[in-house]
């Protein structure tokens, strides 16, 4: 038996985590990628210097910030939160 997919934007599984932390994770994600990307970004050849800064940044992302959403986003709802920014019913 075939599970029934529904097409209804209202049904997707993402709709069940609160507006605000998904706008913070979507926000806190697209500068995260986008800072990463700048440092990645490669002139020319690549010295051993950028080889190795590169690797340096890759281990940043994976050990320090690849959990941000978990670490950092909660964090930012509760200042938001504290600060009257974001009232229980935002949730």
């Amino acid at each position: 038996m075939t599970k029934k997919i529904s097409h209804d934007p209202n049904e997707h599984p993402a709709h069940e985590v609160p507006l605000a932390e998904r706008l913070v994770k979507d926000r806190v994600k697209t500068w995260l990628d986008t800072a990463l990307a700048i440092e990645l970004a490669g002139y020319g050849d690549i010295t051993a210097e950028e080889r190795a800064s590169r690797k340096a940044v890759e281990q940043v992302k994976h050990l320090a910030l690849a959990d941000y959403s978990y670490a950092l986003v909660p964090r930012i709802l509760d200042d938001l939160r504290r600060a009257g920014l974001l009232v229980d019913g935002d949730r």
